[in-house]
């Protein structure tokens, strides 16, 4: 637990650092944290998994945080419910082409 706080301690130490050696706006650290769970979960990562890699220690945290994001997701449950009830959808979700390789998307 002492080597995880140091190693925390460091991070945000390093961070402005390489910032300012490559010449890039300052960011805060938390915010390069969500930056990269919106990424992971805008490109298939379940939130499940998301919770591992931020080691949340609760699942809901996660959940309460970044299921608002999950854009695709709504509309799958939409098109299931709609089938369900058998109502046919009036407008269908935009489809983005996929290419070689597959682009990551930004929140």
């Amino acid at each position: 637990m002492e080597k995880d706080r140091a190693k925390n301690k460091s991070s945000y130490r390093t961070l402005p650092l390489v910032l300012r050696k490559h010449n890039l706006r300052r960011i805060r650290f938390h915010d390069l944290r969500h930056s990269c769970a919106c990424l992971l979960l805008a490109n298939g990562i379940s939130l499940k998994e998301i919770q591992a890699w931020l080691e949340h220690s609760h699942y809901s945290t996660t959940a309460n945080i970044y299921v608002h994001l999950d854009y695709s997701s709504k509309i799958s449950s939409a098109q299931v419910i709609s089938n369900i009830l058998q109502i046919p959808i009036m407008q269908k979700a935009p489809e983005f082409p996929r290419e070689e390789p597959q682009e990551l998307v930004h929140c």
